[in-house]
């Protein structure tokens, strides 16, 4: 089974040398940085799909909204503002009143993040939808590349609304869940704030601990977690699942002063050892730490892409996941 990773690889060597000087920053961050006259422009691409993305039967509504905004999220993450999208479509749908309440959802959303939609494209096929969004720094750019040992970790809400929403909407259930999946909130009051302390920046749309590792690996550094601080909705399962759309930022200790008064959650801390380690009690010994291997990170994401495809599948992710945090237990009792 190849990964999106596997895939990206493939076109690394393309943006890896880029000679231009107008390419401020390429591949391998939530969005690309291209210099401009005036401000510089921030441009990300996100697909969405059917079946992978979105349930089948969704709303055309919620399709158009989902699709623009976590793409619009990878703006945010960046510290930037959003300006105007494009949006290619294909869609194997023959009735026009479905089309009519697809454009309905993207006005939603245009209109409550006060974005223009300057183009885009449309053919048959089943549905997808490949968003283009543009916008620029409120200040400058919060790379996934900044984070320093010893800052501070933070996250900037509750993980797991999403995926209660999607299972609540299976189940169909009314609750405040199902928004928080089908048109979750970006974060740009909170980017606009934090882009003047944050040394690292990435929403959590993979899951916590999927984005936690891109953060270190591009900052090469490591980061020890205090599970216990982390709020989750549901259970152990929310740090990996993804779809929160919150940011996860790291900041110095010089600056801690200035986020103080807000609530953000402080997780933990980044070390100069380049592992992530996850701590469930505060007592700082050996016994209370599980490091997570890239290999057993990457077979948790393989098991957690399966599940999310195969809804019987969930009893084997739980059994794996609670494997690795249950670790500690273990070497306890030997």
């Amino acid at each position: 089974m190849i990964s999106e990773s596997n895939i990206l690889n493939c076109f690394q060597h393309l943006v890896e040398d880029l000679e231009n000087s107008n390419v401020i920053l390429g591949s391998g961050d939530d969005a690309a940085v291209i210099k401009s006259n005036t401000k510089d422009l921030v441009h990300s691409l996100d697909i969405s799909k059917v079946g992978t993305h979105f349930p089948e039967d969704s709303s055309p509504e919620d399709i158009a909204y989902r699709s623009v905004a976590v793409a619009l999220s990878d703006l945010a993450a960046m510290g930037a503002y959003p300006s105007f999208i494009s949006i290619g479509l294909s869609s194997n749908i023959k009735e026009i009143k479905w089309y009519e309440r697809f454009t309905s959802g993207i006005e939603d959303i245009l209109n409550e993040y006060k974005i223009k939609l300057v183009g885009g494209d449309v053919t048959f096929g089943e549905i997808s939808i490949c968003v283009n969004v543009f916008g620029y720094p409120y200040k400058s750019i919060v790379k996934r590349s900044g984070a320093l040992c010893d800052d501070q970790i933070y996250i900037t809400g509750s993980l797991g609304k999403g995926r209660r929403g999607l299972e609540d909407w299976k189940n169909k259930k009314k609750s405040n869940y199902v928004e928080s999946f089908f048109r979750p909130k970006i974060q740009f009051d909170i980017a606009q704030f934090i882009s003047n302390y944050a040394t690292s920046c990435i929403d959590i749309s993979d899951g916590l601990v999927k984005d936690l590792l891109s953060v270190c690996k591009l900052s090469k550094v490591g980061a020890i977690i205090d599970i216990n601080k982390i709020p989750i909705t549901t259970d152990i399962d929310d740090l990996a699942y993804g779809d929160d759309y919150q940011l996860c930022f790291t900041c110095s200790n010089d600056n801690i002063k200035h986020i103080k008064d807000y609530n953000f959650y402080k997780i933990g801390i980044i070390q100069s050892n380049p592992k992530i380690e996850y701590m469930r009690n505060n007592s700082g010994e050996d016994k209370g730490l599980h490091i997570f291997k890239d290999f057993e990170i990457q077979k948790m994401l393989r098991n957690l892409a399966y599940w999310k495809k195969n809804a019987d599948a969930s009893p084997m992710l739980k059994k794996n996941f609670y494997a690795f945090f249950n670790e500690h237990d273990r070497r306890r009792q030997t």
